[in-house]
């Protein structure tokens, strides 16, 4: 199980299991930083309608430890009168920077057609930088964000490869643009920096097709964060949760045939009891998975002597391996907690999964389907539901994992199916 769940997060879970190496005493005028990064292919927000798409290929990074890195990706994104992109692919990473940190976001799409063609694009790349370095009493910081087009085309209007920062472009009676929408905020007192940036930021004039005037649509929003921080005997935690994923092991690796999609992961400093969510508007993995919507969220609090840590994914609308399974909805939820007061009960690992309306070729599955249950599928392979793994200072489910026996679907033999996933875990307690 905890194989599984570490093939489809291998960065995440590479990430945090260098957490405990990276804790350790440092020097009385060492200034300790916290980076986050955040990056996404796309979003549209369109106020007081059901319109709504999260970051999607979301990626996000946040934590003390460096090097460190994660990525994320998506094959298209199609929405209806909208947009059209072919592949997303996202990612951040955290270096030494001098005494300090650079933490770099960065985004790349292939293949883009917005509001019926009058926006097109070749490609598009951003990143969104930060550094930090310096002691307790003196510190340098900067930031900023590049983005590069190939062949930019506005109403019909083409644009070179750099435009300047923050260009503003009309297409009368249609859409406002932004191109290359950047900002840099520094706080030398807080001794904190944020880089945000977005490749091209669309606010409808006028109602484009199921989205009222109003609505906007940004295309590769990058964010880079440093803020100072100091040690702590709190614990470190982690976790991450995600909508679909489908791969191949090969030994004690992992081939990657489709990215988690909606995939959140948990800074190991917590997220202060706040829940980060990320809700993308729909998956299509061809011949295996249609979903319409995914919602993943992870929420940690830690100080000393307690922690509590929950990861979750909730899907609506699925179809998997053509009709094979499908289900209403499907949600599951991890959640460890820990508190030093003595007592063995004091530490708990629980893990849930609920669903409404799930068939497996042809079978109603019962509301209070039993844990780790297993349906074998002749000709095709293995199907587990609510697969879920508990234990001290550690939790993790998958809603539904197919293994297939057979190459079908246009996947080989041995590939990996999963739906719903979420993982908890808080180290040393």
């Amino acid at each position: 199980m905890r194989r599984l769940l570490s093939s489809a997060c291998a960065i995440a879970m590479m990430a945090t299991a260098t957490l405990v190496a990276g804790i350790g005493p440092v020097a009385a005028d060492t200034q300790v930083w916290t980076y986050s990064g955040t990056s996404g292919g796309t979003q549209i927000n369109a106020l007081g309608t059901t319109i709504s798409s999260g970051l999607t290929a979301a990626s996000n990074l946040s934590d003390t430890v460096i090097p460190n890195s994660a990525s994320s990706g998506v094959a298209g994104v199609h929405v209806a009168g909208l947009l059209d992109v072919g592949a997303v692919t996202t990612g951040e990473q955290a270096t030494a920077f001098g005494t300090g940190v650079k933490i770099t976001a960065g985004s790349k799409i292939a293949g883009i057609s917005l509001l019926g063609g009058a926006i097109k694009v070749d490609a598009i790349q951003s990143t969104s930088y930060a550094t930090a370095t310096g002691t307790t009493t003196s510190v340098a910081l900067d930031g900023g964000t590049t983005t590069t087009f190939l062949n930019l085309s506005i109403g019909g209007k083409a644009y070179p490869v750099n435009i300047p920062a923050n260009t503003k472009i009309t297409i009368p009676g249609l859409a406002d643009i932004v191109i290359n929408e950047s900002q840099v905020d520094k706080s030398l007192p807080g001794k904190t920096i944020r880089t945000m940036g977005t490749a091209l930021h669309i606010t409808l004039l006028k109602g484009q097709g199921s989205a009222p005037a109003g609505a906007e649509i940004r295309l590769n929003p990058t964010q880079a964060l440093i803020v100072p921080t100091g040690k702590s005997d709190a614990l470190p935690v982690g976790g991450f949760s995600y909508g679909t994923f489908a791969g191949v092991w090969a030994g004690d690796s992992v081939s990657v045939l489709a990215q988690p999609t909606g995939m959140l992961s948990l800074p190991s400093t917590g997220t202060g009891g706040v829940a980060y969510s990320n809700t993308i508007a729909g998956v299509n993995i061809p011949q295996v998975a249609v979903v319409n919507a995914v919602t993943t969220t992870v929420s940690a609090d830690t100080v000393p002597g307690l922690a509590d840590v929950s990861t979750g994914a909730q899907l609506a609308k699925i179809n998997l391996l053509g009709g094979l399974i499908t289900a209403d909805a499907v949600g599951v939820t991890a959640a460890v907690h820990h508190d030093n007061g003595g007592l063995p009960s004091s530490d708990t690992a629980t893990a849930k999964m609920t669903f409404v309306n799930l068939v497996v070729a042809g079978r109603q599955i019962p509301i209070n389907v039993a844990p780790n249950t297993q349906i074998y599928l002749f000709g095709i392979g293995q199907v587990y539901i609510n697969q879920q793994l508990t234990q001290h200072g550690y939790s993790a489910i998958v809603g539904i994992r197919i293994t297939l026996s057979t190459a079908e679907f246009g996947l080989p033999a041995g590939a990996d199916i999963q739906v719903a996933v979420a993982s908890s875990y808080i180290f040393g307690s």
